[in-house]
């Protein structure tokens, strides 16, 4: 595929592109002025008008990607339809050269030429991050150039033009060279950015089973009652501890128990699926939930079927342990906090209310659910 850039060097290339854009204009208006009285009238102002409309062109093609985002979607639409108006602005500089040929000296040919060899080389800034483009630039705006001074048959134009032809692959390859680095250097930024993710991904998972932890867990609570109040809708604060989890570890050893810690994640993973819940592993086997936007009975539901399924599923579905008695006085213990919307959140108050419902739970023979509520 031709046009195929990151979407951070599509972005570089269209801002680029339209800062640029006035200098053209810019440098248009003085070579207007300096060939007003070589170049007939009509001639010259209906090039600088045809540049004028191209400019603008681009100037608000550019300014509606940039707005609207559009290099994230159209890509490749955009970077087609860039190339063309490139193609035609390099086109119409070239131009400038040809309809001047029959009127100027020498003297003026060759500050035209001084402009374009000044806007090609600037140009390598804006437009090197995308060849086809630049190529589209400089070789419409030096074709006429060196193809002219071929075609006249004189030694000393020859020379020009062979220099001219040396200056344009020299700028090719010194934009090829900078799109290398500028690409390298766009492969490296998303490498540093992954790994800032990744590493704040590690951050607040919790390395055995997956789940948020509770450094996560301190940081999100007070933002969900937070959110909970502003939009007017219930939270529940679940907090888990395995009852009796050291009968495992004792029993059947530390990697038996944490493939049951990690059971225990899959299993609230499976039950919890809304967007607005939340898992945490708080440390140990005690674990946290927080189902947003849920009413108590809901969230009383949801803790019934965790029950269930640990009974089901991680304590009788493990065919491979022969002393079940043992997995059996392994149950679990749950406090539940529901806190309307009206509370004054005051997260100490509620994360004692939930870590009592869980000593509550425990104390009152464990595997219960104990509901405590803040109004």
């Amino acid at each position: 595929m031709i046009f195929k850039l990151e979407k951070e060097a599509t972005l570089l290339l269209i801002e680029g592109s339209k800062r640029a854009i006035p200098f053209n204009v810019i440098l248009a208006s003085l070579l207007v002025l300096i060939l007003y009285h070589q170049v007939p009238f009509l001639l010259i102002s209906a090039w600088y008008c045809g540049i004028l409309i191209i400019s603008i062109i681009r100037w608000n093609f550019c300014s509606q990607i940039i707005k609207n985002d559009l290099y994230l979607v159209e890509k490749q639409s955009i970077l087609i339809k860039f190339f063309l108006l490139t193609l035609v602005m390099g086109i119409a500089w070239g131009a400038c050269y040809l309809i001047s040929l029959a009127y100027v000296t020498e003297r003026y040919e060759f500050i035209i030429i001084l402009v374009f060899g000044g806007m090609s080389a600037g140009s390598i800034a804006t437009l090197s991050v995308c060849l086809p483009a630049y190529y589209a630039y400089i070789v419409p705006m030096f074709l006429p150039v060196i193809a002219y001074n071929y075609s006249v048959l004189d030694m000393d134009r020859a020379l020009l033009a062979t220099m001219f032809l040396l200056f344009v692959v020299m700028l090719l390859i010194s934009a090829k060279i900078n799109m290398k680095l500028l690409h390298k250097t766009f492969q490296l930024s998303q490498e540093r950015e992954t790994l800032i993710y990744e590493l704040q991904i590690i951050s607040i998972t919790d390395p055995l089973t997956g789940l948020y932890n509770r450094r996560h867990f301190e940081f999100l609570f007070p933002q969900e009652l937070k959110r909970a109040k502003r939009n007017r809708y219930p939270l529940n604060l679940i907090s888990m501890d395995v009852d009796n989890f050291k009968l495992i570890n004792d029993n059947f050893g530390h990697p038996f128990g944490d493939k049951f810690l990690i059971g225990l994640a899959e299993l609230l993973n499976s039950v919890c699926q809304r967007t607005n819940d939340s898992l945490f592993r708080l440390g140990g086997d005690e674990f946290a939930a927080i189902l947003a936007n849920q009413p108590l009975e809901e969230a009383i539901s949801v803790c019934q079927k965790i029950n269930g399924l640990f009974k089901n599923k991680l304590v009788h579905g493990d065919s491979n342990i022969n002393d079940q008695t043992i997995l059996e006085q392994v149950t679990l213990s749950i406090g539940i906090v529901n806190i309307h919307f009206d509370y004054s959140s005051n997260i100490e108050t509620v994360i004692n209310l939930a870590d009592k419902a869980l000593y509550q739970a425990k104390k009152g023979g464990k595997n219960q659910i104990i509901i405590e509520q803040l109004h």
